[in-house]
């Protein structure tokens, strides 16, 4: 019979007999395990796998229960004849031989860091187009507000010196963008070369990079909870046991971190200084030179994404941690798909050259180079001072639009309190204790109202209820008018919350 390989994750809640009966249904279920086919005995099972031969027992029983598999007293365990047939009546599927011809059994053969990695629900994934009223998911933006006459001129551009350039491949960027954000950093008060720039297909390609190069499987890497969760993401793939660490009106608890440092090698430190992701709230002065004291000291790298810093609600904007930093403790993440379009994908990383010589090679594993075409037509943007003008348009555009959400939460839920954000285009809203925010989620769907739920930030899925909602995307008259509809079922799932007992 074919080889049953299985590999625990130990980073699963799933007890492990639960993980070997779902291996087991996936080899079932792409033919590898055939219908009638009888599986070894559990103790010969238990053997061959390394596990227990109750953990054997009980998965085994798990499936029997659930009519996947037939046992016979003295004869053995089976793969049940129908069990395909039935399994798709049931879910109302149109009925499969059942006896189907074998697929290759691909969710098996995936690593077990790889297999354990899940992107945020969405409730209104798989949502048609015309249902979505109301969108203040984040990340989105007004494409009606684009500059589409600059660029249509900055591509044509771009396209229009090919023939200079159609043949470069430049793994760390094209060379004018680089000279270019080395000096639109400037602004930012970081002072940096040109060589010490790496253009990146985005801040989450940034990440990804930095997680392959200096993490190993099980080391700790230090994240805000709660935090953005594609970075999260990133240093998972990579096997990293990912720690959170709190944040309040002052940003990242750097005396946790301090404290966790103290019991614990952390390898690595996720911040958004700036404009922290979700809440908003910027790191105070005295936690950033205590983080960066930290960093010293511990030789821990910090990765500073300053994501929304261009889209700042208040002047001037507090300095990125990286002008602070003199040792090259700080790995610094930019991107232009903020400001622009999410799918530009046009980033910046900015670190010392022995590292980004390393990332670079990880890249050119992957992807060679970014996008050409993009590069040059965003360094167009920068030269003429047509993206800078769009960004200061953008910012007078996000004030007004925070003003309508915070009216009109103020107004329709005063029991929820809004984070003042310090920039961006997102508010972190936290709900009132006993708000069932599962419940929300899916009547806001159900109404065409789309937002990120606080839990999607919080990688271990704990804390208070909470929801993320971007006002880029919509007009001040839209915020109002879909936010009051949020409002009215959010009091709607106040007053069907079950409410906990005292004493």
């Amino acid at each position: 019979m074919l080889d049953l390989f299985f590999r625990p994750d130990p980073q699963r809640d799933a007890p492990v007999y639960q993980q070997l009966a779902e291996h087991l249904i996936e080899l079932i279920d792409a033919g590898r395990l055939r219908p009638g086919e009888r599986l070894p005995a559990s103790r010969e099972l238990a053997a061959a796998l390394g596990l227990s031969r109750n953990t054997v027992s009980r998965a085994l029983d798990t499936l029997v229960s659930a009519g996947l598999l037939g046992a016979h007293v003295g004869r053995g365990t089976f793969v049940q004849p129908r069990v395909r047939k039935l399994r798709d009546a049931a879910e109302g599927r149109p009925a499969l031989d059942p006896s189907p011809a074998r697929s290759f059994a691909w969710p098996t053969l995936i690593s077990a860091r790889i297999r354990a990695l899940r992107l945020p629900a969405d409730p209104v994934r798989g949502l048609a187009a015309d249902t979505l009223r109301f969108d203040f998911r984040p990340g989105r933006i007004d494409a009606t507000a684009l500059p589409i006459s600059d660029l249509q001129g900055a591509w044509q551009r771009a396209l229009g010196r090919l023939p200079e350039h159609g043949n470069e491949v430049e793994p760390f960027g094209h060379p004018p963008l680089r000279v270019a954000v080395a000096r639109a950093l400037g602004a930012r008060g970081i002072a940096c070369s040109p060589e010490q720039v790496l253009v990146t297909g985005g801040a989450q390609q940034a990440f990804d990079l930095i997680a392959r190069a200096l993490i190993e499987p099980g080391d700790a890497v230090a994240v805000e909870q709660p935090g953005w969760f594609g970075a999260a993401l990133a240093f998972r793939a990579a096997g990293a046991d990912l720690i959170g660490v709190g944040v309040d009106d002052d940003g990242l608890h750097v005396e946790d971190l301090m404290r966790l440092a103290r019991v614990r090698r952390v390898k690595l430190v996720y911040a958004t200084p700036a404009v922290q992701m979700p809440t908003g709230v910027a790191l105070s002065e005295a936690r950033r030179e205590a983080l960066l004291a930290l960093a010293d000291r511990e030789q821990i790298p910090i990765i500073e994404d300053d994501f929304d810093a261009e889209l700042r609600l208040a002047a001037p904007a507090r300095p990125a941690l990286k002008t602070l930093d003199h040792g090259d403790h700080v790995l610094y993440v930019g991107t232009f798909s903020k400001v622009l379009f999410p799918g530009l994908r046009i980033g910046y990383l900015v670190a010392a050259r022995s590292l980004l010589a390393r990332l670079v090679a990880l890249r050119f594993a992957s992807s060679m180079q970014p996008p050409l075409v993009e590069q040059m037509a965003v360094v167009e943007l920068l030269a003429s001072g047509r993206l800078e003008r769009h960004v200061r348009r953008m910012r007078r555009r996000l004030a007004e639009r925070l003003q309508a959400l915070r009216e009109t939460l103020a107004a329709e839920f005063p029991e929820a309190a809004v984070r003042e954000p310090a920039g961006g285009s997102c508010a972190w809203v936290e709900l009132p204790p006993d708000c069932d925010a599962t419940g929300l989620a899916a009547d806001a769907a159900a109404h065409g109202i789309a937002y990120a739920p606080g839990d999607s930030f919080r990688f271990d899925g704990e804390g208070p209820p909470a929801l993320l909602l971007s006002f880029a995307a919509l007009a001040p008259d839209a915020i109002r008018e879909g936010l009051a509809e949020l409002a009215a079922l959010a009091r709607g799932r106040l007053r069907r919350a079950p409410r906990r007992r005292s004493g």
